[in-house]
């Protein structure tokens, strides 16, 4: 007489197969994860640069020489002819805004470089940084300690008449 359906050999292998194919994927969840929060967070700092820059592009005259604007709540400045300016955000989420220290996600540095006259450029050098626990090594702008990621950009400007 014939039986129908599968023997106990048949079906421990099965199961032991599609566990092993299971586990498998399972194991590779945290990389996805993970990786998934890497191009989170490198997205929304490639955002901040851009809003950054922006700004300073878009700084007005505010007196005789002097040029002004805000980003997430801090002044940018800089004086035609002046030194160095430098401009820091400690507690930035992933949308650009300032945040308390506890849900903060990027850490942001600029550094400018003014123009020595109104008809010429000056420079500025953005970094940011993930996680937001990271530090800047000095005022450089691109280099990080205690970062999982860092993206940073020059930028060239023309002070607005």
């Amino acid at each position: 007489m014939k039986t129908l359906g599968f023997s106990l050999v048949e079906v421990v292998m099965a199961i032991g197969i599609a566990s092993f194919a299971l586990l498998a994927v399972v194991g590779l969840l945290p990389v996805g994860m993970k990786s998934a929060q890497n191009a989170s967070e490198q997205a929304a700092a490639a955002n901040a640069i851009n809003s950054i820059a922006n700004a300073l592009r878009s700084a007005e005259s505010t007196s005789s020489g002097t040029f002004s604007n805000s980003f997430a709540g801090q002044s940018i400045s800089f004086s035609i002819g002046g030194s160095p300016t430098n401009v820091s955000w400690d507690a930035l989420d992933l949308n650009g805004s300032t945040t308390n220290s506890a849900s903060a996600r990027l850490k942001a540095r600029l550094v400018i470089t003014p123009p020595l006259s109104e008809n010429t450029n000056g420079s500025a050098l953005i970094s940011i940084a993930w996680p937001a626990q990271s530090t800047a090594l000095g005022w450089s702008g691109s280099q990080w300690t205690n970062a999982q990621g860092a993206v940073y950009t020059s930028v060239q400007f023309l002070p607005r008449k």
